[in-house]
């Protein structure tokens, strides 16, 4: 319940740091908003990236490990897609381009990283 917890605050800082770098990465509904696009990415990370990495894994090798990006890139748009699907009132999640998502997925990893060395 703890690694829960901490994985929901950890993706809500993350989100809301990569909201306030890049222009086209755009969330609505405040704080509120941050937790629920957090919580759907994380859902996605937990359940859909093990798969996605598996049916890539060729691609993966290949590339030496590049193609993870791809993969990342993809999560963002599933959880773009599933919010939508939600319809929730006040809360949006939108990426604009490619480049958006690019960029989104190695500032994640990036702070993603650096979270990890801080806290151990």
């Amino acid at each position: 319940m703890y690694s829960l917890v901490f994985f929901l605050v950890l993706n809500t800082i993350n989100v809301f740091l990569v909201s306030q770098v890049l222009d086209g990465f755009i969330v609505t509904g405040g704080w509120f908003g941050f937790a629920v696009v957090g919580f759907v990415i994380g859902l996605l990370n937990l359940f859909v990236k093990p798969f996605l990495k598996l049916l890539s894994l060729p691609f993966i090798f290949l590339t030496a490990g590049l193609f993870v990006i791809v993969v990342n890139a993809v999560i963002l748009w599933m959880a773009q897609g599933t919010l939508n699907m939600l319809d929730l009132e006040t809360v949006s999640l939108t990426i604009d381009g490619l480049g958006t998502y690019i960029a989104a997925v190695v500032l994640f990893g990036i702070v993603n990283y650096l979270f990890q060395k801080i806290l151990r």
